[in-house]
Order: C-alpha cells, then sequence, then structure tokens
C-alpha cells in the first residue's frame, strides 16, 4: 500500500468512475464496459514540484478467470506436494511461474 511505502493515503481520495459514459470518456473501449479495470494512481511531491503517474488497465474478464485457474492448479500442487506452508498469495503462484 502507499502507507507501508510512507506515502500518506485516504482511501477517501479514491474516486471510482461507474458511469459508462464517462467510462467511455476515459477511453475505456466500448465492448469492455461490462467488464475491466482502469487505474491511476497519481502522487506528488510535499511541495508540488514533482509528480509522479502510473497506471494499469485490464481489458476484459478473462485474465481474472485465467487467473482463477492457475490459483486452483497451484494450490492442487501445494496439496499433493503435502507442504507445511497452508497461506499463499497471488506472488506465489507468479513466482512459481506455471501460468497459463
Amino acid at each position: 500500500s502507499f502507507n507501508k511505502l510512507g506515502v500518506p493515503f485516504d482511501v477517501d481520495a479514491i474516486e471510482m468512475v461507474r458511469e459508462p459514459e464517462d467510462q467511455l470518456q476515459m477511453g475505456v473501449p466500448a465492448e469492455y464496459l461490462l467488464g475491466h479495470a482502469y487505474h491511476t494512481y497519481h502522487l506528488d511531491s510535499a511541495d508540488g514540484t514533482v509528480s509522479f503517474e502510473f497506471q494499469h488497465n485490464v481489458r476484459g474478464r478473462n485474465v481474472y478467470a485465467e487467473g482463477t485457474v492457475d490459483a486452483v492448479e497451484f494450490l492442487a500442487s501445494k496439496v499433493a506436494e503435502h507442504s507445511e506452508k497452508k497461506l499463499f498469495d497471488m506472488i506465489d503462484v507468479l513466482q512459481q511461474g506455471s501460468m497459463s
């Protein structure tokens, strides 16, 4: 989280755009209005002389479905290995490198 990076962040500052017309203006293609994730993060230095912005955009829902399948396969392999570790996250799945 930004807070863990030393950047104060209030979740109330999140701007959620839910109207399809506004989403189109943000650049979301019409065919993905029912399934997308467009996120932009903007940070400014305390004195306002430096800004940093990054974004990630997901079009469609396939990546979520594929990630779910990869996670299930990962967990099945851990069960088969009788892994002593019982709590995993998607970083564990990605690090294993078997993404479809």
